[in-house]
């Protein structure tokens, strides 16, 4: 046998093995290659997941806003006429109650035999403003100190007469201040009548004092409202059918059972099932449109949808 014919077969005998190698897939499993974009072998769907259905609480929300207010803000009053003689505090110290803030020499003591009259502080706070000056002339009655209390923050705010009766009075809330920076406090109160002009009801919440925010600061609430307690499903997985709606169930037979089911309120993404669910059964959560009754189900449930 010359070269050429060698050659020839060692040739013959490459492509016959590539040949074999082309028609196995991964593993060396014959034609086991992957379907294009990478989708599922036929048959998969059976280990589609379930849900178990539980109570939960959904509702919208409606946004307010208003600036922080001190909770108490104090006036204090000259009480007698006269003349200033010393003040002892400045803006933005921090007071007691019962504290010193400044004193009045009497007019008509002449021969200096009465002690100057003092005005003290009726509560704790910040002093926000003094009025007065020293040696200055004041009557009784006349505004000298303002005090800010710290016990907290109070925020009123304007809802629609639609809403109005939606809010639970009393509830805990949260704001946020334009920085970020998260509160949380109470809705103290609801006006008993609405500003006739413009037909909006009065909110008043309530925040504990805090270093975080300032008075002043500009604050968004977000107030629940349709408060529903019931049994929630995800939009996506109510089947539509000659007009009617149906879930796939799976029974206790671990097969699936398309069930009617009688919607209610949409929040968001999910809906309530009034009729045709109970809590604890499962129902399937992802649907690939090839379900059939009969069809054997997945065991293990994925978890629940409300959330």
């Amino acid at each position: 046998m010359n070269k050429s014919v060698i050659v020839v077969l060692i040739l013959a005998g490459l492509l016959v093995a590539v040949s074999g190698s082309a028609q196995q897939g991964p593993g060396g499993r014959p034609g086991g290659g992957a379907r294009p974009g990478g989708g599922a072998q036929p048959g998969a769907d059976s280990g589609l997941p379930v849900a178990v259905a539980q109570v939960s609480e959904q509702s919208h929300s409606i946004t307010v806003g208003g600036r922080l207010e001190p909770q108490s803000r104090i006036v204090h009053k000259i009480s007698t006429g006269g003349f200033v003689q010393s003040i002892t505090v400045r803006e933005g110290q921090q007071v007691e109650a019962g504290q010193e803030l400044l004193t009045v020499k009497r007019k008509d003591d002449v021969m200096e035999l009465y002690k100057p009259v003092p005005l003290k502080a009726r509560i704790s706070g910040r002093v926000s403003e003094v009025m007065v000056q020293p040696e200055a002339e004041v009557n009784a009655g006349d505004s000298a100190v303002v005090i800010l209390g710290t016990e907290g923050y109070l925020l009123q705010a304007n809802v629609s007469d639609k809403d109005a009766f939606r809010i639970d009075v009393g509830q805990p809330v949260t704001g946020q201040t334009a920085g970020g920076q998260l509160i949380r406090g109470t809705l103290l109160s609801r006006s008993a009548e609405p500003d006739y002009a413009t037909g909006l009801f009065e909110l008043t919440f309530r925040f504990p004092n805090s270093q975080r925010v300032a008075i002043g600061e500009f604050v968004l609430i977000d107030l629940p409202i349709d408060r529903v307690r019931g049994l929630f499903v995800p939009r996506e997985v109510v089947v539509r059918r000659y007009g009617k709606f149906f879930l796939w169930i799976v029974n206790e037979s671990r097969v699936l059972e398309a069930r009617e089911v009688t919607l209610g309120q949409v929040f968001e993404d999910l809906v309530l099932i009034r009729q045709g669910l109970e809590p604890g059964e499962r129902y399937l959560v992802r649907l690939s449109g090839r379900e059939r009754e009969g069809d054997p189900a997945p065991d293990q449930p994925s978890g629940t949808s409300s959330r």
